[in-house]
């Protein structure tokens, strides 16, 4: 093989291998458990908002057996639960103690909803005292603000921060006002325990992160400087975007084979579009005085190496989400249009103004 061509074949192998090891770490991810603890009273619109949240009525799915009859738990995914829990204030002390344990050894994270049209009453200040006891990350959701006028969803912000130290999150279930907001700090908070991409499965948004995912993606990628040709690194830049991948077929509930994703590799990055992407930057080296074999100013190869190993991981992540999002039924072909199309979308983003 000529020096400057494209390594198809150590690309792929490399692929290969992150796939093995990218594989492992997300059936382990399967494997965990993620609960989102409800709590409120039963007109603060909890089922609306999950309903809003994810496109799922979790009171139309069949509650779990096996579980406390003081907590009422639906599966809205493999290993997602939404957990209901009335009990937790019962006036029965061991009604409400099985629900608070439930809640302090089971919830990854808690949604304590209030009423904007009611406010935060004494009762509710003093439930949200006792969950705050339990040491469980809690968002509090102010829902119905569309029944209030701006000025009074302000006051009963300012309200609740008085009371409980913390501002709500407000939302309207019924406009989705809001909604995005709150979806966004859900998956902020379950950031830290890894338990985001089980979230972002029933999420509605997910193509909000994986617009963050691509771009985190494409700016290590620049880092990297990895250019798909002999002695750049094309591991760790093969590494980087099959996790970027399995991230985003994940969200999308498909779980790839090593197959899958080196078909989608070859619609792509080694394809024939991917190879006039390396070509255009070999040509360019070649402007600026590369010879294979022969040595550059350090500066000038860097910035090239990186801009491709950048544009191709960009385009590289925007297509996997379009195959992805498909339930991978989109055509190939199709694939390598949208790969196309987003890596010339973001080279002239990138180029520099011509005066």
């Amino acid at each position: 093989m000529e020096n400057n061509e494209f390594d198809q074949k150590s690309y792929e192998d490399a692929f290969k291998r992150s796939y093995d090891e990218t594989h492992t770490e997300f059936e382990n991810i399967s494997n965990q458990k993620l609960i989102i603890s409800l709590i409120g009273s039963v007109n603060a619109g909890k089922s609306k908002t999950i309903n809003t949240l994810t496109g799922i009525d979790y009171t139309e799915v069949k509650a779990r057996s096996g579980w406390t009859k003081e907590v009422s738990l639906y599966e809205l995914n493999k290993g997602v639960f939404v957990a209901d829990t009335p009990g937790l204030f019962d006036i029965d002390a061991d009604i409400s103690k099985k629900a608070s344990d439930f809640v302090a050894n089971s919830a990854d994270i808690i949604l304590y909803f209030l009423n904007a049209g009611v406010g935060i009453t004494k009762h509710e200040k003093k439930a949200f005292e006792e969950i705050a006891a339990l040491g469980k990350q809690t968002l509090v959701v102010l829902n119905k603000i569309d029944s209030l006028e701006q000025n009074e969803v302000t006051e009963v912000i300012n309200q609740i921060k008085e009371e409980l130290g913390i501002f709500p999150i407000p939302i309207s279930s019924k406009t989705g006002e809001g909604i995005q907001n709150l979806n966004n700090e859900i998956v902020k908070i379950l950031e830290a325990n890894g338990k985001d991409l089980m979230f972002l499965k029933i999420s509605k948004f997910k193509e909000q992160s994986v617009k963050k995912w691509i771009n985190a993606a494409t700016a290590a990628a620049f880092g990297i400087g990895a250019l798909p040709i002999p002695g750049s690194d094309i591991i760790a830049l093969s590494a980087l975007q099959t996790g970027l991948a399995f991230k985003i077929a994940y969200i999308y509930d498909i779980k790839p084979t090593k197959e899958d994703i080196m078909s989608l590799v070859a619609s792509t990055v080694t394809g024939s579009i991917g190879k006039q992407v390396v070509r255009w930057g070999i040509t360019t080296l070649k402007a600026v005085g590369w010879i294979p074999g022969a040595q550059l100013l350090e500066v000038a190869t860097m910035a090239i190496a990186a801009s491709i190993a950048a544009s191709l991981t960009y385009a590289f992540g925007w297509a996997s989400n379009a195959y992805y999002k498909s339930g991978m039924a989109l055509d190939l072909g199709e694939v390598g249009k949208i790969f196309n199309e987003k890596y010339e979308m973001y080279k002239k983003e990138k180029e520099p103004a011509k005066v």
